[in-house]
């Protein structure tokens, strides 16, 4: 009866898994497991469900990442111009205003140095 017990209980399951969940238990590796005695079915079956879903996921492929495109380098100028206008420059802060008159940032930054000079 025990044997039914455990092949009902492993219905479905790759014969691999089973495989994988019995080696361990024969040789003490599944944790919380009393080794004086056999496995519940139960149990038998909740370890061939773990080493099933350890096969599948070592065989799932595996996702490449996409290589990154690469970027337009930015002028060392700009660079520079960006560090002294962090740095309160209101001469740079100008200067990337007429660079970069669509972006808001920019052009806020340059009114409010503006608008603190006059």
């Amino acid at each position: 009866m025990q044997i039914r017990a455990y092949l009902v209980a492993i219905d479905g399951i790759a014969d691999e898994a089973v495989w994988r969940a019995a080696r361990g238990f024969i040789s003490g590796k599944v944790r919380d497991h009393n080794r004086t005695f056999a496995p519940s079915s139960a149990s038998f079956a909740e370890e061939c469900r773990r080493q099933q879903a350890v096969m599948d996921a070592q065989n799932r492929p595996r996702i490449e990442p996409e290589p990154e495109t690469p970027q337009p380098k930015v002028a060392a100028y700009k660079l520079q111009l960006l560090r002294a206008a962090a740095n309160g420059s209101r001469s740079a802060r100008r200067e990337l205003a007429k660079m970069f008159p669509d972006n808001p940032v920019i052009a806020r930054a340059a009114r409010e140095t503006q608008e603190a000079a006059g």
